[in-house]
């Protein structure tokens, strides 16, 4: 039987997307939520059950009773009772991170790995203790609901629309819990002086965050910590002025908001004031504060500098090439990839050297011709860690000198035939030396848990190491390391931020960041007698020292509004003069919180079953041709994405039947596994049109890494369609296999209108059989090429996308393939499946057994307001244009030139972000079709055409 019009509905159906993103988003697109080769177990109190994998089996026990106390804390500071809360611990990155949800129940993932105590975290005085309160802050502020909102939960369940908390601004959410961090902790970033840097710097460049601005969608500095730094410190000064007890309040009286983004009636409510009056009034307050203590640093004598760079973001760690010819350094900023960059002592001749994935330390191998440097990348498909490459600076031609190690923060000996490194652990870290050519690993120091590791450095003579470390409670000192032994001599002891120590080329100092008088400013430790001497005073910060070769200018990182760039100051050993005592500003750990004891109780395997019993119902309407439909939606996933599961049942008051669509993803093992069944039914003019359709799914990632990924398909998809409720019923069967790969390196930056570079290819081929269910015999094989490059400026994009497919079998059969408008509907489509891009034309508008077709775009911005209006649930990132040209066709015999219809336009774009948390493109064009059958046709959608 030949498919009839009859059969031409979508095979794909309409997947639940808003459930499929909430529950099975962490683990959608990649195989194996964790490395399938992790053994996870679970363990319990009558608050909190921690899931962990081995190794980790002693962490875990002190966070599951670390976890209780703070959620009991939390609770009774806010006067909810959340839910049992399961917490996943892991060690799969290097990079320190958790996050915390509270869908679709409280859910929190930790990260085992602590940081070194330099980064954006700042000091801590334990890593599971900062990261769990602010966690579980989320946990207790989102879980939140009052009156109207908990009623609909006695009903609907944990529905995603009743969790009025989740809807407020990115400052609130972020600012709340790093607030809670700071107060629950002797030090958190609310207390770290980098902090305040950033906000004084803001204040006195006059380029302070209004309320708009401190959200997730501000890409420009302080991009994505904006919403902590500035909300924290909005929150902390309304929580001064109103009462400790206005937070919780906030909280409360938001929760029983049955409207969201009500969050100016909320402050009204609570304070009397709404959110901009508050904002504005301390906005105002922190310009004049920080005008008054930039005057106390001033009065001190600013220490002068030189800027080598000033486009800011993130230049950081600079370092003198041994003939002082050259400083290599890390660039980070809007419109490149990360990479490293030499630029001349003057100024002059800065060029890109070598892209990196991450990280910021470097150095130079003495004889001036390799740069080592770390590097993360993903290791075994499944895992991030960091390792050491080395890259010659004529050839660029690089290496790997450790692989799968966790290495990071490298320096060559002064006779380049050894490495110090940090390696890192789970619990801690220590400091290692492995040879040049990867060969000779030995662990220097003792492994410690808990103590983390920094910046280690040889001495000039090769007969010692300088090196941060970190030790419970906050000790965050500079410490002297035996080369042969590992012994450790403690060069700073208190609990100020020393970081990033380097020697002098004499060997006589050792010079450092400290945060000691309030400032990341530069000291120095003249080795002969342990005096502390300071090196600069600045308003900003200095960070990421290098002495250069002849001791007399210090490269370091100056901190402005823009951020980070290169700078240059003078440096005299002999004229430095001895640093004030440091007076301890952190509270006593002990008055923050006693950690309960460990846990004791018998851990057992990781069951999910429980977790993935439905835990809301979500009723809706839709409107379709000739009917109206009623439905409920539901879904689950487990603490650890390995199941995840959405369903949908309806009714058609057109069709008077029940309808129903199910999904379930199983990404335990290294294939991920999906299946998705369908039972639809729609009104046509013949009579009821019924859809059947099943699809089982494995993708395997063949090859993954963090710039480009390749991934195999297999697919079994079995329909029936069938004519129902008509004088003439008819039925086809469909069955066949697909195989697809695909490709992508394109990339993306946080300036960028569109991804800028790299390509993206797939192949596909779909076999219909009478063996595999199907009554048609024929084949489908499509390809499709996209290509992306920056064509006059570092913003904009040349987007070129090609396509072509054909049929195999079945000579009859001349409608497999589709164009006109927009792509639509999936290869194992049998009828009409349209992958081109051709706008100016009807939808569907050609068809045949074959299609070619191409589209040429560019795309250049117009615009990056990084603004919003207010709390409005609404912020533009960018405003963009394009200008592009199509060309498509599709036939049955031989191919004609002649025939291929063009088109071409122009279009608007914006880039946005919708309800404070959803990034969307929306595209408003005009088109014109140039050859028979176009017109001129306006069209909007959400997205780029490709």
């Amino acid at each position: 039987m030949v498919p009839s019009n009859a059969f031409m509905a979508r095979r794909a159906g309409r997947l639940l997307v808003t459930a499929f993103l909430l529950l099975a988003g962490a683990a959608a697109a990649r195989a194996a939520s964790f490395p399938p080769e992790l053994r996870f177990r679970s363990l319990s109190t009558d608050r909190v059950t921690i899931h962990f994998h081995q190794g980790l089996e002693e962490m875990a026990r002190r966070a599951v009773t670390m976890a209780t106390a703070i959620l009991e804390r939390h609770e009774a500071r806010y006067g909810v009772r959340v839910g049992r809360v399961q917490l996943v611990l892991a060690d799969v990155d290097d990079d320190p991170n958790g996050f915390a949800t509270p869908l679709p129940y409280p859910l929190v993932h930790v990260r085992a790995v602590a940081p070194d105590g330099s980064e954006d975290f700042g000091n801590y005085d334990d890593w599971l203790r900062l990261v769990l309160t602010h966690e579980l802050t989320h946990i207790v502020h989102l879980d939140e609901a009052r009156g109207l909102v908990r009623a609909g939960r006695k009903v609907l369940g944990r529905a995603p629309f009743l969790f009025p908390n989740a809807s407020t601004p990115t400052w609130m959410v972020e600012g709340l819990a790093t607030y809670e961090e700071t107060q629950g902790t002797a030090f958190g970033r609310g207390r770290n002086p980098d902090t305040r840097m950033v906000l004084r710097m803001a204040a006195l460049e006059e380029d302070f965050l209004h309320e708009d601005e401190a959200v997730a969608g501000l890409d420009r500095w302080p991009s994505g910590n904006g919403s902590y730094f500035f909300g924290e410190a909005f929150l902390a000064d309304l929580s001064a002025k109103a009462g400790p007890a206005v937070l919780p309040e906030l909280a409360r009286v938001h929760s029983g908001r049955v409207i969201p983004y009500l969050d100016e009636f909320t402050a009204r409510k609570v304070t009397g004031s709404t959110f901009h009056a508050l904002w504005s009034a301390w906005q105002a307050s922190a310009r004049e504060g920080f005008a008054r203590e930039a005057e106390a640093i001033r009065a001190r004598g600013v220490t002068r500098s030189r800027a080598l760079t000033t486009r800011g973001y993130r230049q950081s760690a600079p370092r003198f090439s041994p003939d002082g010819q050259w400083i290599a350094f890390t660039d980070r900023d809007l419109t490149h990839f990360r990479s490293i960059h030499l630029i001349r002592p003057d100024g002059s001749g800065e060029r890109e050297l070598v892209t990196r994935n991450g990280g910021t330390a470097l150095c130079w191998t003495p004889d001036g011709r390799r740069l080592l440097y770390e590097e993360p990348e993903s290791w075994r498909l499944f895992r991030v860690r960091s390792d050491l490459r080395i890259m010659e600076v004529a050839t660029r031609r690089r290496r790997w000198v450790t692989r799968g190690l966790r290495a990071r923060d490298p320096d060559v000996s002064p006779d380049g035939a050894v490495i110090v490194f940090v390696r890192q652990r789970a619990d801690g870290s220590g400091l290692a030396l492995i040879g040049l050519d990867g060969k000779g690993l030995r662990d220097l120091t003792a492994p410690e848990t808990g103590t983390q590791w920094g910046s280690p450095q040889w001495s000039p003579s090769g007969d010692a190491i300088v090196a941060s470390r970190w030790r419970e409670g906050g000790h965050l000192d500079i410490v002297r390391v035996d080369p042969a032994s590992g012994q450790a001599v403690t060069l700073t002891d208190d609990r100020a931020k020393d970081v990033e120590p380097v020697w002098t080329p004499d060997g006589t100092h050792v010079v450092f960041r400290s945060d000691r008088d309030g400032v990341s400013n530069l000291y120095a430790v003249r080795m002969a007698d342990g005096a502390l001497l300071r090196v600069s005073n600045v308003v900003g910060g200095a960070f990421t020292p290098d002495v250069s070769p002849d001791g007399r200018t210090i490269a370091f990182a100056d901190y402005s509004a823009r951020g980070y760039d290169i700078h240059l100051m003078d440096f005299d050993a002999s004229a430095l003069t001895r640093a004030q005592p440091f007076t301890d500003p952190y509270p006593d750990e002990a008055a923050i919180a006693a950690d309960p004891a460990p846990s004791t109780a018998p851990d057992r395997p990781y069951r999910p079953a429980g977790l993935l019993l439905p835990r809301f119902w979500t009723p809706y309407f839709g409107l379709v041709t000739n009917d109206t439909r009623f439905g409920v939606v539901s879904g689950g996933t487990d603490a650890l994405f390995r199941h995840a599961w959405a369903a949908d049942v309806r009714f058609g008051t057109g069709t008077n039947r029940f309808g129903a669509q199910g999904f379930y993803q199983y990404d335990r093992f290294w294939p991920t596994f999906a299946l998705v069944v369908e039972d639809k039914s729609d009104v046509a003019r013949l009579g009821i049109n019924r859809t059947q359709s099943l699809s089982l799914r494995a993708t395997v990632p063949l090859h993954r890494s963090l710039r480009a990924a390749h991934t195999l398909s297999l697919a079994w998809n079995r329909q029936r369609d069938t004519v129902e409720d008509a004088l003439s019923p008819d039925r086809l069967d469909l069955g066949g296999l697909e195989a697809a790969w695909a490709f992508s390196s394109a990339r993306s930056f946080p300036y960028s209108v569109s991804p800028v570079e790299g390509y993206r290819v797939r192949v596909a081929f779909t076999k219909e059989a009478p063996g595999l269910g199907s009554d048609v015999s024929l084949g489908k094989v499509l390809a499709e090429t996209r290509a992306y490059t920056r064509l006059f400026r570092a913003e904009d994009a040349l987007a070129v996308r090609l396509a072509g497919g054909l049929t195999i079998g079945r000579p009859a059969f001349t409608r497999s393939f589709a164009v006109g408008g927009f792509p639509d509907g999936a290869l194992s489509d049998i009828v009409g499946t349209n992958p081109a891009v051709l706008r100016g034309y009807p939808d569907d508008a050609f068809f045949g057994r074959r299609f070619l077709d191409g589209s040429l775009e560019y795309r250049f911005p117009l615009a990056h307001p990084q603004r919003g209006y207010r709390l409005l649930p609404f912020f533009i990132r960018h405003l963009h244009g394009t200008v592009f040209a199509d060309a498509a066709e599709a036939w049955n015999e031989e191919f004609d030139w002649a025939a291929m219809k063009t088109a071409a336009g122009a279009a608007l774009g914006a880039d946005v972000f919708l309800g404070h948390a959803l990034p969307v493109t929306f595209t408003a064009g005009l088109a014109h079709g140039l050859s028979p059958g176009g017109d001129t046709r306006a069209y909007f959608r959400a997205g780029l055409a490709f």
